[in-house]
């Protein structure tokens, strides 16, 4: 009997993008009841339509469906069979250039296929997906782009200078209809310019930036409402040298606290900064190391960015979090402007008293061996001297790791950081990896429990296949397992643990499409179970001999005959069983990964038979044999001693 699977520890699916291409949304659900559902996708045409938008639905790490955008009825539906479980949905797809950037929104209905307009609005949601525009390097920046009013009457235009990370030189916006001016010169202002515009009726929009000339970056809003109060237009837009914004989805209106830390090292950073947006409002920004308290409302939220390196690189961490869990947490290296930013990687990790610690930095030669690698730790701003077996002495407080590291030509490699105390049983403080020279994504897998656990990678062919597809699990400097291969479908490996975190390190080259969609899967190992037998075939009434060996089982029951029935232990070395009769013996072992059994078939041959009855005519035949026997004996005497006498004289 094959094993069956118990629930995994991780069954999930992501979506990964390549640099530079539009970054995918990802929303998910848990159903509790299974029913036959349809998701449709519909593209919003807000501020224009997709160029191709498409969906993709998975139930842990399996593909329910997908499905592209109609460019005529602009939507498109996945059937989702009944089914309890967390459901994802992961959309792609390639706005219309709007001038500022390509940009384009989207929504996702989820309802009973009974009923399909009827969306259930826990798991319905809507987004957005946008292409980093290109940053300018000469502190200016120019919208070219149009919009469409809805009914006629006073529109409002609200032009705001969110003074990030300083304010703008100057920015002016105009509204014109074909070559016919509407309005304009619109400035920031506290009042908003009112503005006459017939229904239904296309519009330019023309807005041109100046940034701070030493900064050469800034940020500023505009929505544009018609005479109902709703938006028409609305977006917060990067000037000059400040890059594109990190979209974070905030499931529920809550406060969250932006956390903004330069490490100083190697050195403290020119310029630094954080803002959050969300539309056309400004909900907080800081322009140094700091942390501020924000009113978020449940939406996709704007993350933006702004940091500068002095003559050396330097090092931040950001984070954007609630009171239960983190939106966004990542440390950024900044290299100066002549240098390259691919090679350098910096870690953080909260020493929490003054005493020794180690640091280990480990090339895992996966998916090849890297070039280069090498690195430093250091304390408010100062090297820390490490031995020849990575030991270091630092104070209470935050030490960073700077790693720098190139790949081999046209391969990848991964290394990984690790920091932990020097005590006979060490305490990890940081264990993270990182890829180089490829797209790929981390995630700490905690196991509460010691076994056999198995892990598997799925290409889910979403758009297409992955050109090649990789993960490494680790845990400090130690490699547990690993696939990688070219089209990956369904390879699965195992591997030991004990209670603790571990290092799961994802990364693959997405083909053409710029995209693609994996499963991944861990959990316990499934049992298995060898029984075996001593014979095959005994008389009735004697004793057969049976030993198994269990692997990840907990407990065991037999079953098949009398004696061999009930709890047994899950391994042995020996067992007596009496066999009356031909039997199937079975042994099934359940542990945390499901179930699994084996049987083993015994004979039972009729026993010689005695006592009354028919046994008389035995005895019978049994006392003839001894005459006859007897008999048999008693002439060979005879003979023998007459030859022993000579021959015998006959008288005539």
């Amino acid at each position: 009997m094959g094993p069956a699977r118990a629930d995994g520890i991780l069954d999930d699916a992501d979506l990964v993008s390549a640099p530079g291409a539009a970054q995918g949304s990802e929303f998910s659900f848990t159903s509790t009841t299974a029913q036959a559902l349809t998701v449709t996708l519909t593209d919003d045409r807000q501020p224009a339509g997709f160029q191709s938008l498409q969906i993709a639905v998975t139930l842990g790490d399996a593909l329910v469906g997908s499905a592209a955008v109609d460019p005529t009825t602009h939507v498109a539906t996945v059937a989702v069979p009944a089914a309890t479980g967390i459901y994802k949905f992961h959309v792609i797809g390639t706005p219309t250039n709007l001038g500022f950037g390509s940009f384009g929104s989207f929504s996702v209905c989820t309802a009973p296929q009974a009923t399909p307009a009827a969306c259930i609005a826990a798991d319905s949601y809507s987004g957005n997906i946008q292409t980093p525009s290109a940053v300018s390097t000469t502190g200016q920046s120019t919208l070219n782009t149009t919009f469409t009013s809805t009914v006629a009457g006073t529109y409002s235009v609200t032009l705001i200078d969110d003074g990030f990370p300083v304010a703008l030189t100057s920015v002016v916006a105009g509204i014109s209809q074909g070559s016919a001016p509407i309005a304009g010169p619109i400035t920031p202002g506290s009042t908003p310019t009112q503005v006459t515009l017939a229904a239904a009726t296309p519009y330019s929009l023309l807005i041109f930036a100046t940034a701070d000339s030493t900064v050469l970056a800034g940020l500023y809003s505009i929505e544009i409402t018609d005479p109902t109060g709703a938006s028409v237009f609305v977006r917060s837009l990067p000037v000059g040298e400040l890059a594109s914004s990190t979209a974070v989805s905030n499931s529920a209106a809550q406060s969250l606290t932006l956390t903004l830390t330069d490490l100083a090292y190697p050195q403290a950073l020119a310029g630094l900064g954080a803002a959050v947006t969300s539309g056309a409002s400004l909900l907080g920004k800081l322009t140094a190391s700091g942390t501020q308290s924000i009113a978020a409302p449940a939406a996709n939220l704007e993350l933006w960015q702004y940091a500068v390196a002095a003559s050396s690189p330097g090092a931040y961490q950001l984070s954007l979090a609630s009171s239960t869990a983190s939106l966004l947490s990542t440390t950024q290296v900044v290299n100066p402007a002549n240098a390259s930013t691919a090679t350098s990687f910096a870690f953080a990790a909260t020493v929490p008293s003054a005493g020794s610690y180690n640091l280990t930095v480990s090339d895992y030669g996966f998916p090849a061996q890297l070039a280069t690698l090498t690195s430093t730790i250091a304390q408010n701003g100062t090297v820390l001297t490490t031995d020849s077996n990575g030991n270091f002495t630092a104070s209470a407080g935050t030490v960073i790791v700077l790693a720098d590291a190139t790949a081999a030509t046209g391969s990848i490699g991964i290394f990984g950081v690790t920091v932990a105390t020097t005590a006979s049983v060490p305490t990890v403080l940081l264990d993270q990896t990182q890829a180089v020279g490829g797209v790929f994504s981390s995630r700490t897998v905690t196991l509460g429990t010691a076994g056999q656990f198995e892990v598997t990678l799925s290409d889910l062919n979403f758009p297409a296949a992955f050109p090649d597809l990789a993960v490494l699990v680790t845990q400090g400097s130690q490699i547990l397992g690993k696939i990688y291969g070219q089209g990956t479908q369904g390879n699965s490996f195992l591997f030991n643990a004990t209670p603790g975190n571990y290092q799961f390190t994802f990364v693959t080259t997405p083909g053409s499409s710029n995209y693609g969609l994996y499963g991944i899967a861990v959990s316990p190992a499934a049992p298995t179970v060898s029984l075996a037998a001593s014979t095959t075939s005994v008389s009735s009434g004697q004793p057969v001999q049976l030993t198994w060996t269990t692997t990840n089982s907990t407990a065991c029951t037999a079953s098949g005959a009398t004696g061999w029935d009930g709890s047994e232990p899950t391994s042995s070395s020996g067992v007596a069983v009496t066999i009356t009769a031909s039997v199937t013996l079975t042994l099934s072992c359940t542990g945390p990964g499901g179930m699994a059994s084996q049987s083993v078939a015994v004979a039972a041959t009729p026993a010689l038979k005695s006592g009354g009855g028919g046994g008389a005519l035995d005895l019978a035949w049994l006392a003839l044999l001894s005459m006859l026997i007897a008999l048999r004996s008693w002439r060979w005497r005879a003979n023998h001693a007459a030859n022993r006498r000579g021959p015998r004289i006959c008288a005539r």
